[in-house]
């Protein structure tokens, strides 16, 4: 059996095709960027995915006839938070409000006001904050009476990269928890929150479970990309969700940290937890029935990439760019020559939640590198991670082993660092696309190729992971980083101060 995967990511979009031992054949990737109109909006006009969609898969379609191969399922996996209008003919009819816009922060203070932090995070598992989606509804209402009202779906980037694919309306558990409208234990659209969102059900996607079919491929795009008509296109989930079950987090107890864009810190739990100060997100896995707990920060990778396309402007265009800072940043000695980063570039998520927090390099002189400038971003990713394990390891247990996946984790020093800045074994997979190869365990339980995850895993990640243990000697450092890193996060802050994380 082959299962393409389209992983529709934040900065590109890629068709992987698997086979049904999960060993991964071909990769067809297209790279876009995100808009930037004014300070805190974050846009992208939906064509990119569009015409992402067309050339990635078109790609792999030409590729699969020219092998011979016969591709059996399509599965869909995205990012998520982020808000499409769409009109009556099945088009946009704005740009995409993505999840890291912070236009929403009027709206957001309201329903806190009025409602409270608590009253959603304990209908949602999530937290009143831009981030999500009801706050980009009520932002449309207010803002763009004329979009808003011409609006007849409210969808998601996985949910147009399905109706590109299928013609349907459809989304699953783990893209909805992402709207703040889904009740989290129900599993269903939630009737208070949609009326506080003046919207309707029939505005939204149907809800069903990971790994449904959503349907078959349109014809006229399987006729352009050389794949049969009607192939199954399932629903992979959030991308995130689905990195997890590649990286093994199934049953309580296991967790994994996927850098990306952004960073993501994911543990399974076998029921319903909730943290007492709203920090960390109660999700739907894309195991159906199942859930997550969820920490996320939204910038990371995209930091490195700043500092790439800034500070490496003679490698432009050259394939080795990261190669070469990762060299520089193994030449500087541990604790980067002093220089501690917090890369809260576009706000900051779990824990400290704050929108209006700002990237900060710290403790410069006049001997500093460019090696150490790019040693204190692997160190302080790992750091801010590092806060949010110790966070989840608090509600739910403690966790032995954390699996580190993202196209960062391709170097050996980020892996180590984050061992030593966790002080916990990282395992690391041999396949780092943890999310198409996520999306292709689920179409393959799906489809009946598997009985269940632990078969589907058992089966599809045949390598075992290289670990990388943690060194006494330079935990102790980062422990000190790490209190100095929150120490500094207090002082800089104008709001709430986060001392309980400096306790060890």
């Amino acid at each position: 059996m082959y299962i393409v995967a389209i992983d529709v990511g934040t900065s590109s979009m890629k068709s992987v095709l698997y086979n049904d031992s999960g060993k991964l054949l071909k990769v067809f990737m297209h790279e876009y960027y995100s808009e930037y109109p004014q300070e805190g909006y974050v846009e992208q006009d939906p064509v990119t995915w569009k015409d992402a969609l067309e050339d990635v898969l078109c790609k792999m379609g030409d590729y699969c006839s020219d092998q011979n191969l016969k591709v059996d399922a399509l599965s869909v996996t995205s990012q998520r938070s982020s808000l499409i209008p769409m009109d009556e003919n099945g088009e946009p009819l704005c740009k995409a409000i993505m999840w890291q816009d912070k236009r929403t922060l009027p709206q957001c203070d309201k329903l806190i006001e009025e409602f409270g932090l608590d009253y959603f995070y304990q209908k949602t598992g999530l937290r009143i904050n831009p981030y999500f989606v009801l706050p980009k509804i009520l932002w449309l209402q207010e803002n763009e009476t004329e979009i808003f009202n011409k609006a007849v779906k409210f969808i998601g980037v996985m949910d147009y990269v399905v109706k590109l694919l299928t013609d349907a309306y459809v989304t699953d558990h783990s893209q909805a928890c992402r709207t703040c409208l889904m009740d989290i234990k129900e599993f269903k659209w939630d009737p208070e929150l949609l009326k506080l969102g003046n919207i309707q059900e029939e505005q939204l996607p149907k809800l069903v479970a990971p790994g449904t079919v959503a349907g078959g491929l349109v014809s006229d795009l399987a006729e352009r990309a050389n794949l049969a008509a009607g192939i199954p296109v399932v629903l992979g989930g959030g991308d995130q969700q689905a990195s997890a079950i590649a990286l093994g987090v199934i049953k309580q107890g296991s967790a994994e940290a996927n850098t990306g864009t952004g960073s993501f810190v994911l543990s399974a739990v076998d029921k319903p937890y909730f943290d007492k100060e709203n920090r960390v997100l109660l999700q739907a896995a894309a195991i159906p029935g199942k859930w997550i707990m969820e920490a996320g920060i939204f910038n990371t990778g995209a930091v490195y990439r700043w500092f790439r396309n800034n500070f490496y402007k003679e490698l432009d265009g050259q394939s080795n760019a990261y190669l070469v800072m990762n060299e520089e940043a193994q030449n500087s000695k541990p604790g980067a020559n002093g220089i501690m980063m917090i890369p809260h570039f576009q706000g900051s998520a779990a824990p400290f939640w704050n929108p209006l927090a700002k990237g900060v390099f710290f403790n410069l002189s006049l001997d500093d590198t460019r090696g150490d400038f790019a040693r204190s971003i692997l160190e302080g990713i790992s750091l801010e991670i590092a806060v949010n394990i110790k966070l989840i390891q608090k509600i739910i247990g403690d966790l032995e082993v954390v699996s580190v996946a993202g196209g960062m984790t391709n170097a050996d020093l980020f892996c180590e660092i984050q061992a030593n800045s966790f002080d916990r074994k990282v395992a690391r997979y041999e396949n780092p696309e943890a999310s198409s190869l996520g999306a292709a365990m689920i179409a393959a339980v799906s489809l009946g190729v598997y009985k269940d995850f632990e078969e589907a895993f058992a089966r599809m990640v045949q390598n075992k992971p290289k670990i990388f243990e943690p060194d006494a000697k330079l935990v102790e450092i980062y422990r000190h980083i790490y209190i100095r890193k929150m120490v500094l996060y207090d002082a800089i802050s104008v709001g709430e101060v986060y001392d309980a994380y400096v306790e060890d």
